[in-house]
């Protein structure tokens, strides 16, 4: 019955499972390299949507100075300059009169533009840092 025991435990010692010696530095290099591909990743996604939006500024820049020169602003706006007197006694109603002639849309889509542009931006340098401190580990 010893001998048993003796045999079964020697089985067992045998059998017992033991890490491989790099297993620990393998899976360590496999989350650096899941990590850097996500950094990547999100650093191309974000510098693809800058670029866009950088591109896209141009012509709502032309279609923002397009709309301001139809909708009368400057016009109104040259008005305060002109006619000094008539401006002080109505200017409540000469402000709403410049702002309805705003190009609102206009104004919204350029802002946004600039928005999306430098919200990548400062999301895009900081994936730029965040790759090289795990380049560096």
């Amino acid at each position: 019955m010893k001998d048993i025991k003796e045999n079964l435990k020697n089985a067992f010692l045998k059998g017992s499972l033991l890490p491989e010696a790099n297993l620990a530095d393998d899976i360590w290099k496999a989350v650096i390299k899941r990590n850097q591909r996500i950094v990547y990743s999100k650093l191309i996604t974000l510098s693809l949507t800058g670029f866009v939006s950088l591109y896209s500024l141009a012509p709502a820049f032309r279609m923002l100075a397009l709309d301001f020169s139809q909708s009368g602003f400057y016009e109104y706006l040259s008005l305060t300059f002109s006619s000094g007197g008539s401006i002080v006694a109505y200017w409540k109603d000469f402000l709403l009169l410049l702002a309805e002639s705003l190009p609102v849309m206009s104004i919204l889509l350029f802002l946004m533009l600039v928005f999306v542009f430098f919200l990548s931006l400062k999301y895009a340098i900081k994936q730029i840092v965040k790759g090289q401190l795990s380049l560096s580990l």
